[in-house]
């Protein structure tokens, strides 16, 4: 006592909510480029730390008249606290260290976990993670919005029956004759003709696929132009990127270099 639990099975969703304070601190301090692996140890540190009133005020407007200051610190952003609004996270805070500590006890920086038990929470921190997550959609969809279709009113379909049950659809979209589109996500405004396969796909906005074309297992970013017969496959085709005539691509990332 006192007691530590450990859980080895939590993935960090890095997802986070964060006071104002700590966002103008962020905001000052050009020397924290993560928030991960710099600010959440900096302020989990902080919060078994504590500032005087007097000396936390000092730092305040001493901060306010030296902008260039190479070290901050977080106390010196913390406006006033209200006690009505601290007391909810005192008793969680206290309930979870099982002892009231007086040093923790006048620490207004607080750090706390959420331990998502039911619902859908995903990291994109892949391509293939990525391309799940946007699958996820048409799982999720009926369920949160009943009332929205997985193939928007205004879309243009010539075979329907080809459009499978599990694909997504947006507004504007244009699908030829005999076009496959089956496990895929499909943008607004994208044009597809005839004869395409579409398979395990996202196709972001105003995509153009031309006719003949194979896509497998790809990401396809806006205003891509995919030309006639082109095979593709594994490959991540950046914004208004052109794949030639019958061209076969596998495994690939085609993007924009951009000048450094």
């Amino acid at each position: 006592h006192p007691r530590i639990r450990f859980h080895t099975g939590l993935v960090d969703a890095h997802l986070y909510c964060l006071k104002k304070y700590v966002v103008d601190f962020l905001m000052e301090n050009k020397s924290i480029t993560s928030i991960r692996s710099e600010l959440i140890p900096y302020l989990v540190r902080k919060q078994f730390s504590s500032a005087s009133p007097q000396q936390g005020q000092e730092e305040k407007e001493e901060d306010l008249k030296k902008k260039e200051l190479k070290s901050l610190d977080i106390y010196s952003f913390i406006k006033e606290a209200n006690t009505l609004t601290l007391a909810p996270y005192d008793a969680c805070w206290n309930a979870c260290l099982g002892d009231s500590w007086e040093g923790l006890s006048r620490s207004q920086v607080r750090c706390y976990v959420h331990i998502m038990k039911e619902g859908l929470c995903s990291r994109v921190s892949t391509l293939g993670l990525y391309m799940e997550a946007n699958r996820q959609v048409s799982k999720l969809l009926p369920v949160i919005c009943p009332e929205e279709s997985l193939i928007h009113s205004s879309a243009q379909i010539v075979s329907k029956h080809m459009v499978g049950a599990d694909s997504l659809i947006g507004p504007d979209t244009q699908v030829g004759e005999k076009s496959s589109i089956k496990h895929s996500v499909i943008g607004s405004s994208c044009v597809i003709r005839d004869r395409v396969t579409v398979t395990n796909c996202l196709l972001m906005n105003s995509v153009t696929v031309e006719e003949g074309s194979n896509i497998q297992s790809s990401v396809i970013c806006n205003n891509a132009v995919i030309e006639k017969g082109a095979d593709i496959k594994n490959c991540l085709i950046g914004s208004n990127q052109r794949i030639e005539a019958k061209a076969k691509r596998v495994n690939e990332v085609i993007v924009e270099l951009m000048e450094i």
